[in-house]
């Protein structure tokens, strides 16, 4: 982890920027590279009674809890890319896990 949701994005773009964005995201979290998961979630925006995809991407990042000088790297870090391949307007939502909460291979990381 962390996880990163993405919300209203297209995949194609979100594959051409995935590998420089990990590597800064690695950079200023600091966990191993092999945690940090890119998720794109099948998103259509209904409005007025018609369906589309919306070009104003939503991010969901799950993680534990960090400093919020980090937070506000991680999503300095998103947007900036996001807007490298024509995303303007971005949305991102932090939430925390907790040790307590969180199994790997049924063991409580706590």
């Amino acid at each position: 982890m962390p996880f990163l949701r993405f919300h209203t994005i297209d995949p194609v773009k979100l594959a051409e920027i995935s590998r420089e964005m990990t590597d800064r995201l690695q950079e200023i979290i600091g966990c191993p590279r092999e945690h940090i998961v890119l998720e794109v979630i099948h998103s259509e925006i209904v409005t007025d009674g018609q369906i589309g995809q919306g070009d104003w991407p939503f991010i969901e990042v799950a993680y534990f809890e960090r400093s919020l000088e980090i937070q506000d790297g991680v999503a300095h870090i998103i947007c900036q890319y996001l807007k490298q391949v024509g995303y303007e307007n971005v949305d991102i939502h932090f939430s925390y896990l907790s040790n307590r909460n969180y199994y790997e291979n049924g063991n409580c990381s706590q």
